[in-house]
């Protein structure tokens, strides 16, 4: 068999695969190794039906130990031509969302006896916000020395304002150590 037949059968067994599945209806997947591969393909629970958004908002303190407002983390992106053919901005947004909305996934389906902090997606959540503060206090002309941070996933209902009462987990005080 030739190089490009055997590609084209891979593709057709591919497509043929993702038909069956959207015919056949049966109960969700799981298991340790599946679990593990879950990073390579995108939360699709959007298309079942309009929910609510998950959201990461975050705070910090500085020296004075006073907390700063919540402010959104994933704010909307301003569109331009160009990202038509690269955009690795909001490539980069949509994968930092995806890791909110696994987290997310994470919390809504854990157990009692569960710790959230010991799920692998709370701690990249917690790295992801880190480098987002990181980002953003480069940016700034002027720096200020933070403290500590926190940062929430909140479930805001559709067509309402997101508010500390829509929020599913806020994390603890988190110590600001100086970047190596």
């Amino acid at each position: 068999m030739s190089y490009p037949s055997l590609t084209l059968l891979l593709v057709g067994a591919y497509f043929v695969f993702l038909f069956a599945t959207l015919i056949l209806r049966s109960r969700t997947v799981s298991g340790p190794w599946l679990f593990l591969l879950r990073s390579f393909f995108p939360n699709w629970r959007f298309y079942h039906r309009v929910g609510h958004l998950r959201l990461l908002y975050v705070r910090v303190a500085g020296a004075d130990a006073q907390w700063e407002a919540w402010q959104a983390m994933t704010p909307r992106a301003k569109r331009r031509p160009l990202q038509l053919f690269h955009n690795p901005d909001i490539n980069l947004a949509l994968a930092n969302q995806n890791l909110v909305e696994h987290l997310t996934t994470d919390i809504l389906d854990m157990n009692e006896n569960q710790n959230v902090q010991e799920f692998v997606t709370y701690q990249l959540v917690m790295r992801l916000v880190r480098h987002l503060l990181q980002a953003q206090s480069e940016k700034e002309t002027e720096k200020h020395a933070i403290r500590q941070y926190q940062f929430q996933i909140r479930l805001v209902p559709p067509f309402e304002e997101a508010t500390e009462e829509t929020a599913l987990l806020t994390s603890p005080a988190i110590r600001w150590a100086s970047p190596c």
